[in-house]
């Protein structure tokens, strides 16, 4: 790695110390904070789609002033993006809708995660797929649209690349594939190597959309200071309506991976790495086309 982003990641393993410190204090006030119960969801929803009112929950999702914030991954202090419309009329269709953002679950009971779509589209067969990181699952997991979770199983994990960390889904045919989701559009996939200081964007569950500044892009890697925690791996790394990556995690190790828990942490948290889209794209053996 060039000497320039050792230098950047030293000086952001300090930030990391700090934030840390933060992230304790931010943690012991919500938790010795008094709650009001939270608002669990409907019979047949996610579970784990789950409404908070009181104070302390809005604060640490920095918005004070909401009638009530969304929790949707077990460890995140965000407003997790909700369900959008275009979901709800898919599965009223009787389909699971995926796109570049849609929220997932891979694997079943303990082993189960819940991870991210980058995009999603068709191969060269004209079979549906789409895209998360790697280490979600196994191949041949189940996988279920959290935004259709009554829906039940809506694809498979069939193909797995650890050195890109990468996972292919075979969607069922109960599923519909889009080039917007919630918000989030893909138009035009890959790009040529980004220079430092390019500020990219992704969308993931747990912390919905946020931006950085790019630190180092070339080969297969892109690192930057995107705020991003569990929940949010195998999302679109994006600039505008461009697919430029996919998000797989921190890129320190123990103890210093602090993930962006909270928006009050601001830019003090772990870089995130990212697959770049060019890599992976080019790496799949029956291609990939968007909708």
């Amino acid at each position: 790695m060039p000497k320039t982003i050792n230098s950047l990641k030293r000086r952001a393993r300090r930030g990391v110390r700090a934030a840390a410190a933060a992230a304790l204090l931010l943690a012991g006030a919500g938790a010795g904070a008094q709650v009001a119960p939270a608002q669990a969801a409907p019979a047949g929803e996610d579970p784990n789609y789950v409404w908070r009112t009181d104070a302390a929950a809005k604060v640490l999702a920095g918005k004070p002033g909401a009638d009530r914030v969304l929790r949707r991954v077990p460890g995140s202090l965000h407003d997790a993006p909700r369900t959008p419309d275009e979901a709800r009329r898919a599965q009223s269709r009787g389909n699971a809708l995926y796109g570049p953002g849609t929220p997932i679950y891979v694997g079943a009971g303990e082993n189960q995660l819940s991870c991210t779509v980058a995009v999603a589209g068709y191969d060269n067969a004209g079979r549906k797929v789409a895209l998360t990181a790697g280490h979600c699952g196994n191949v041949g997991d189940p996988v279920v649209d959290a935004d259709a979770y009554g829906l039940g199983r809506t694809g498979t994990v069939t193909a797995i690349d650890r050195n890109l960390d990468y996972a292919l889904i075979t969607l069922n045919p109960n599923t519909e594939v889009t080039r917007s989701y919630d918000g989030v559009t893909i138009n035009h996939l890959g790009s040529a190597p980004l220079p430092p200081g390019q500020r990219v964007c992704k969308k993931g569950v747990a912390s919905g959309v946020t931006c950085g500044l790019t630190w180092y892009d070339y080969n297969s890697m892109n690192i930057n200071q995107v705020c991003a925690m569990q929940g949010d791996s195998g999302g679109p790394l994006f600039i505008g309506d461009r697919l430029v990556g996919m998000v797989n995690g921190g890129m320190f190790p123990q103890p210093l991976a602090l993930a962006c828990h909270t928006p009050l942490q601001g830019p003090l948290h772990a870089p995130t790495g990212s697959a770049r889209a060019d890599a992976v794209l080019s790496n799949l053996p029956a291609g990939f086309r968007l909708p």
